[in-house]
């Protein structure tokens, strides 16, 4: 990512426990880019509790979320200003996923080409965390990202659903802006990993739900589709997931483990 002349930038790098040579080297980094540059360290491991330390060592009106599997587009702050240039309160954008290496199988990236509003219900997959945007005000408003869900956590993922969950909660403009460009180069080629994957998110999915699905029906609407659709395949019905062989049945069971998981996590 470049510096624009027009726009003001910093760049906060968390290192989450790396055991590596990661930190010597991005000290190194430093010391020679242009950009205005902080490497800071997250002590406690996981995805959701490096996103926050992250959002504390910020600055700018304007606050950008990605992985570091992902390169941003060389037009993405032009594109990012000109989306949020007419803003007069709280909002909060993703955009669009590409991948970064055609080797890679087509899975979590988003690459529609039509601008969409996220009308309520589960907003998994409607814009993804390593795209994810918004003003400084939402994060004011929303707080922080739940530690007890993402990458590292036994409940893997969802850290950036129920974020946006939250912000779509309290009255901020949940949208996907496809002109907003980063390139995954997530490295998975087989679907046995991806299939692995899936199986993460339909845990995280379970969590979700049994944090709001009493208190959203439309939340509840989707486990009652899944169960029809659990039905039609006993009876000969197609599958969830025909690539990867997954069964409305198989989901069924990792959403009740991730709500599981996560009632034993409240208890505790």
């Amino acid at each position: 990512m470049a510096a624009s002349p027009a726009v003001e930038t910093e760049l906060i790098v968390v290192d989450n426990g790396s055991a590596d040579s990661t930190a010597a080297e991005l000290r190194a980094w430093q010391q020679t880019t242009s950009l205005c540059c902080k490497v800071v360290f997250a002590e406690k491991r996981g995805l959701s509790y490096a996103r926050n330390w992250g959002l504390e060592q910020t600055t700018g009106r304007i606050i950008v979320l990605t992985d570091d599997d992902c390169r941003l587009a060389p037009d993405y702050l032009a594109a990012l200003v000109q989306a949020y240039d007419r803003d007069i309160g709280p909002a909060l954008r993703g955009g669009r996923v590409e991948l970064g290496d055609a080797r890679d199988l087509p899975f979590t990236i988003k690459t529609d080409l039509e601008p969409q509003q996220f009308a309520g219900g589960n907003p998994g997959g409607f814009v993804h965390g390593c795209n994810l945007t918004m003003t400084r005000s939402v994060v004011e408003l929303v707080g922080y990202f739940d530690t007890s869900l993402g990458a590292g956590q036994p409940i893997g993922a969802a850290d950036d659903t129920d974020f946006v969950y939250r912000a779509y909660r309290a009255g901020v403009p949940v949208s996907y802006d496809p002109s907003i460009v980063v390139f995954h180069h997530h490295g998975r080629r087989d679907l046995a990993r991806i299939k692995q994957l899936q199986n993460v998110y339909d845990i995280s999915d379970g969590a979700i739900y049994a944090k709001y699905g009493f208190r959203d029906w439309r939340l509840l609407l989707h486990v009652c589709r899944r169960i029809r659709g659990g039905l039609r395949e006993y009876f000969g019905g197609p599958l969830a997931n025909e690539e990867l062989g997954l069964s409305h049945r198989e989901i069924l069971r990792s959403n009740l483990r991730g709500a599981i998981l996560f009632w034993r996590g409240v208890r505790h």
